[in-house]
């Protein structure tokens, strides 16, 4: 009699948590869409006449503070307690950030609005490699391992559904006279959906079996010795030397997107609804790259995501330079074609990279591995923006548009030439 009444208490609660580890999932994906780093803060940094040159350092500081988190504080996450708290406590630091944001940016001055966007930055950074590393745990004890593929799917499909339909319903809302404003709904929508995953996530209920799951604390976390562990390691395999190379290169597509939205700003930063145009673009090209690229990983190879996707970076590049030399570029829904695809391409070298190096390493070398890939890509990508940011900022919004072809199409070239993936 006990253990059924064990039994029929465990349901209920494995099927409420099911729901809202899903749906606060899903609204995280949400609001990361509309606060996105590559795309809405740098638009929105630039409607407020900051500096052009740190709208391209954004990306880079959140991508360099999420590296961290994932290096210092995964020791910490140990515990089922702590693991919840390491995914609902972010969410909602992320909504209360942005909104001081949306509330005082426009009262600021240049120099104060530059160390507020960068201080975003950093601390959204912080807080998606916390999220991170408190989701993988929870998915992990609490979510079935039959249905968690699944899930990651449908939570990026539905998300980039509900992000376009939540831009259409709201658009009209908030509009005012300067740039900044005619925007910043969007901002306020990501608010909304960052803490209601939060709220929800805080409403799920761990069992004390699960709680036993979660792995021992590592006693002394020597970050710097991993590294050098999967530089020692990853030098031996010359697939992995290769692929560090495609990885490097990779950052001409992965980060991107920022400088598209320089160029896309000074074009249209006054035009009426033309942010939340570009949110629908790189949202449609989520919900485009979960279908195709899912499907071509399972059915061919993850390889031709990989170099597929840089060929549709190389394009969206080439558009982008086409559009302007012949002035469609001045069109809103032309250039959110171009966002779009640079979404898809960004989106398929990102997934094909991930699952090419799971699937070309053995799991006890993999967190090293990783580990060597995410510092280096993360230290060129911090000089790689900076470089564009000076050029964008000194001479034209073009010219770094210009550079990102050229080196798309040698990302594309080195995917091509990597080992084909192990069967």
């Amino acid at each position: 009699m006990h253990m059924a009444d064990t039994y029929s208490q465990k349901q209920p609660s494995e099927g409420r948590n099911y729901f809202l580890i899903f749906w606060s999932g899903a609204l995280a994906t949400i609001g990361g869409q509309l606060i996105n780093p590559n795309l809405v803060l740098p638009f929105l940094y630039l409607a407020l006449g900051a500096p052009t040159f740190f709208a391209g350092m954004l990306l880079p500081f959140v991508t360099g503070s999420r590296l961290i988190a994932e290096i210092f504080v995964s020791p910490f996450i140990n515990r089922a307690t702590r693991a919840k708290l390491a995914v609902y406590a972010p969410n909602l630091l992320t909504a209360a950030v942005l909104a001081a944001v949306a509330l005082f940016a426009t009262k600021l001055p240049s120099v104060l609005i530059v160390l507020l966007f960068l201080t975003t930055a950093m601390v959204l950074g912080l807080c998606q490699g916390i999220t991170s590393l408190g989701t993988s745990q929870i998915y992990g004890i609490s979510v079935p391992k039959a249905k968690r593929n699944r899930m990651v799917f449908a939570q990026a499909t539905i998300s980039g559904i509900l992000a376009i339909i939540v831009v259409l319903v709201t658009r009209d809302l908030l509009s005012g006279d300067q740039p900044m404003q005619r925007h910043i709904v969007v901002l306020w929508c990501g608010v909304i959906a960052m803490f209601a995953a939060g709220v929800a996530f805080a409403g799920v209920r761990l069992l004390e079996e699960e709680q036993a799951l979660l792995p021992e604390p590592k006693k002394k976390p020597k970050p710097m010795a991993e590294l050098a562990t999967g530089f020692k390691t990853g030098m031996t395999y010359p697939w992995y030397r290769k692929f560090l190379i495609a990885r490097l290169i990779f950052v001409s597509v992965e980060l991107a997107m920022p400088f598209y939205t320089i160029h896309a700003a000074t074009l249209h930063m006054g035009t009426k609804h033309s942010l939340s145009y570009f949110v629908i673009g790189a949202s449609l090209g989520m919900v485009i790259g979960s279908l195709l690229w899912g499907w071509l990983s399972n059915r061919v190879s993850v390889k031709p995501v990989m170099w597929l996707g840089c060929m549709i970076a190389a394009i969206s590049a080439l558009m982008a330079l086409a559009f302007t030399f012949f002035g469609y570029a001045q069109n809103v829904w032309i250039y959110a074609l171009v966002i779009l695809l640079l979404s898809l391409g960004g989106n398929g070298v990102i997934y094909g990279r991930y699952l090419y190096l799971i699937q070309m390493s053995v799991e006890k070398e993999r967190p090293y591995l990783v580990a060597l890939g995410d510092v280096s890509a993360g230290l060129v990508g911090i000089v790689f923006a900076a470089i564009l940011g000076a050029v964008a900022h000194l001479h034209d919004p073009i010219t770094p548009i210009f550079a990102l072809f050229v080196l798309n199409l040698i990302a594309l070239v080195y995917a091509l030439r990597l080992p084909p993936v192990k069967s």
